[in-house]
């Protein structure tokens, strides 16, 4: 089942890569379109505009249940592709990139969340990590399409359908809801044939301890509204942590490495055919991705921050250093240098700081809180993500290609030090161990127990 809700993932996820494959016919000589750089920049952060307003719908949509959600995801996705292949003009392209990119958010939190809810402790840590390999499959899934076509814009976007079409369907006729949310609106026996099926526990056996903890909804001793439980401590603090996460983790120039893959391997310095490079780029994601997904839980996730964080900074810098060099005269064309220094970029954010926050809003924040958390948590995060995909032509201009290179070690840098410092560990610990990392201590708490809260 989660590897079925991350397939509703896939269709939207090839919006982040298909600019870049789409750019280079759309502005060759031989277009049907004569677009200028700020329509093309357009085109590009089309998507990246709309995707915090999927962000914010998810945190509504999802109260409505989690397999309604993936239906919607997968419509909406599907609409926007054949919008895009359908175009007669520039324009009709935009709504279709911003349709893509509503798909986009919307499909930022719900897989997440619904494999936290459906798996057994153990396997929570891994499952959770699948949306990234999600989306690292669906960017180099597009870009592998671009390089089989590289002059038909059109009929990528045509491949691009197929996706959420199979998704809906598979969707409509396999997925249950989850257990989680049925539990919470108190539809225990329905959640309890479900989490049977979940767990392995034969029809009419006994339950086990554990499951039956699973189906026990937790009564307060005072009912709070909603926005008691948002101004909650265990809800800020996740909150803000989670908002400086995403906020180095886009200015760190990860997304727009992805938006402008093909134009991005040419300017720094790649030697070998520009969607070949652009596909390396999906390769190396994809790769890290599914290393992540092991290693997060036999590492845990600050460890891996810290590794992702370092080997950005050391490479991202590495190549703004050489590309200094070359352009005034010091080294000359690197070989392999560059091809080496932007594969182990991308290789380490994938590590940490591409899928990391993602997988991780589906750990921190509490249950009464997640919907509405998460979508408002993702909505900021591509915001963010807006703003570098659409200056990124800007500061190219402004500052060269060795500088924007530059700003992005230097953010990889300070957000390698924010997460050392500040960002919990969740290895081992169930979610309501979580949870009480942030709940305020009481007074007479041994100092062993706050030793345990401390992140």
């Amino acid at each position: 089942m989660c590897f079925l809700a991350n397939l509703t993932v896939l269709g939207p996820s090839m919006g982040f890569g298909y600019s870049a494959v789409a750019l280079p016919p759309l502005q060759s000589p031989k277009s049907e379109f004569k677009i200028d750089a700020n329509q093309a920049s357009w085109i590009a952060s089309a998507a990246a505009f709309s995707i915090p307003f999927g962000c914010f719908i998810t945190s509504f949509v999802l109260r409505r249940g989690r397999k309604s959600t993936f239906l919607i995801i997968s419509a909406v996705s599907l609409v926007g592709w054949l919008t895009i292949y359908l175009s007669a003009n520039v324009e009709q392209i935009i709504i279709g990139r911003i349709l893509s990119g509503v798909s986009t958010g919307l499909a930022a939190v719900p897989a997440t969340v619904y494999a936290a809810e459906v798996a057994a402790p153990k396997w929570r840590s891994t499952v959770v990590t699948w949306t990234s390999i999600a989306i690292a499959a669906g960017v180099l899934i597009v870009y592998i399409f671009g390089f089989i076509f590289p002059d038909n814009w059109k009929m990528v976007a045509l491949l691009c359908a197929i996706f959420p079409l199979a998704a809906f369907c598979l969707t409509l006729i396999y997925m249950p809801e989850s257990p989680v949310w049925l539990r919470e609106r108190g539809r225990i026996p329905e959640a309890e044939k479900i989490l049977r099926k979940y767990r392995g526990v034969p029809k009419g056996a006994d339950l086990p301890a554990e499951v039956e903890a699973e189906l026990q909804v937790k009564h307060q001793t005072k009912k709070r509204n909603l926005l008691k439980h948002l101004l909650r401590r265990s809800s800020l603090i996740p909150f803000l942590v989670l908002l400086t996460y995403f906020f180095f983790q886009q200015f760190s120039g990860i997304f727009a490495v992805v938006y402008y893959a093909v134009k991005i391997s040419k300017d720094s310095g790649l030697t070998i055919n520009d969607h070949v490079g652009a596909m390396l780029i999906g390769i190396m994601r994809l790769i890290g991705a599914l290393l992540v997904a092991w290693a997060s839980r036999r590492f845990g996730r600050r460890p891996l921050s810290i590794i992702s964080g370092v080997g950005m900074t050391l490479s991202i810098g590495s190549l703004a250093l050489y590309l200094f060099l070359k352009d005034r005269g010091h080294v000359g064309e690197g070989g392999m240098l560059p091809v080496i220094c932007l594969m182990t970029y991308i290789f380490m954010s994938t590590l940490g700081f591409l899928v990391l926050p993602f997988a991780m809003l589906g750990e921190l924040y509490p249950p009464k809180v997640k919907d509405v958390l998460s979508g408002m948590t993702t909505c900021i995060a591509y915001i963010f993500s807006f703003a570098t995909v659409k200056a990124y032509p800007d500061m190219l201009n402004i500052m060269g290609k060795h500088g924007i290179f530059f700003f992005y070690a230097i953010f990889s840098f300070l957000g390698t030090f924010f997460v050392a410092f500040f960002l919990p560990e969740t290895k081992g610990k169930t979610l309501s161990e979580i949870e009480n990392i942030y709940v305020k201590r009481e007074k007479g708490c041994s100092e062993d127990v706050d030793r345990k809260m401390i992140p």
